[in-house]
Order: C-alpha cells, then sequence, then structure tokens
C-alpha cells in the first residue's frame, strides 16, 4: 500500500492523518484515502476528481503529470504527498 502524507496547512483546515491507501494510480489512491478523510475531499479535487488548481500532488518527490484524471502510477510502496500549490511573485 502506497502512504499518504498531507501538509500540517491543509491540516489545520480539515484534521487528517497520514495513512496507507490502496490503488496503482493517484485517482485510486487519493479515493481511497478520502474514503478514510471525506471532508478533505473538496480542499483537494473539483467534483469532476481533476486536482484543483491550488493543489499540487507528488508521488515519490516528483509532482504528477496528468491534473485532470490522476492517472500517473504509484508503486505499491509509494509516498504520497497532498500539499498547496505555492503561487505568486
Amino acid at each position: 500500500m502506497a502512504t499518504v502524507h498531507v501538509t500540517p496547512n491543509l491540516q489545520r483546515h480539515v484534521a487528517t492523518e497520514s495513512a496507507a491507501a490502496q490503488g496503482g494510480t493517484v485517482a485510486e489512491v487519493l479515493a481511497d484515502y478520502f474514503r478514510q478523510w471525506p471532508a478533505l475531499r473538496g480542499y483537494v479535487v473539483q467534483d469532476a476528481g481533476a486536482l484543483r488548481t491550488h493543489m499540487t500532488v507528488f508521488v515519490n518527490g516528483a509532482a504528477i503529470l496528468d491534473r485532470e484524471h490522476l492517472s500517473d502510477p504509484v508503486p505499491q510502496d509509494g509516498e504520497v504527498y497532498i500539499m498547496q500549490a505555492l503561487s505568486g511573485g
């Protein structure tokens, strides 16, 4: 199982913890994680499942490429990090 981590700034809005989640893609892993922490879903993805503009997800230290379908693969022992994207100038 992959392990999903959520940054402290998101945990201020929705109480969550790191947890194991099953799946072979980012979409599957996040779906399993959101079953455990349903209140976080709305902060991270849109209704159709695409990643919100102000969010980013990393798998084993690399930013995912497919922000719409979340089809990037997640290894069985992968580390998935959910965080707010930084922007500004």
